[in-house]
């Protein structure tokens, strides 16, 4: 089991830090968005976008709580989109966040 416990967590951390730097690679090219020039709903998904995000930095700590916050964000994200819509894009913030859940399941501390 411990051999699948550090697969897990390095796999959940590489795809963390790759998407961080996505986020941050789009933020810096296209800017962030304005919060008063955007709609309720536009500033709800941002919300659940913004929780994701937080997951996958806290992760690296805590695995459990990173991984609650990721698949919290996500399902927030798609209550609010009013779809759940799994594909290239999203799969990996959803693996990412099933990754550090698995390692906090698995080693049970």
């Amino acid at each position: 089991m411990a051999y699948f416990v550090i697969a897990a967590r390095w796999t959940g951390r590489i795809l963390s830090i790759l998407l961080l730097l996505t986020v941050v690679a789009l933020a810096v090219g296209e800017g962030g968005p304005n919060p008063f020039n955007c709609s309720l709903r536009e500033n709800l998904l941002g919300l659940g976008l913004l929780t994701m995000i937080v997951g996958l930095a806290v992760g690296w700590k805590w695995e459990g709580i990173g991984g609650l916050l990721i698949l919290g964000g996500f399902a927030f994200f798609s209550v609010v989109n009013h779809r759940f819509v799994v594909n290239a894009l999203i799969g990996p913030w959803l693996l990412a966040g099933l990754l550090y859940l698995a390692c906090r399941w698995v080693e049970g501390k």
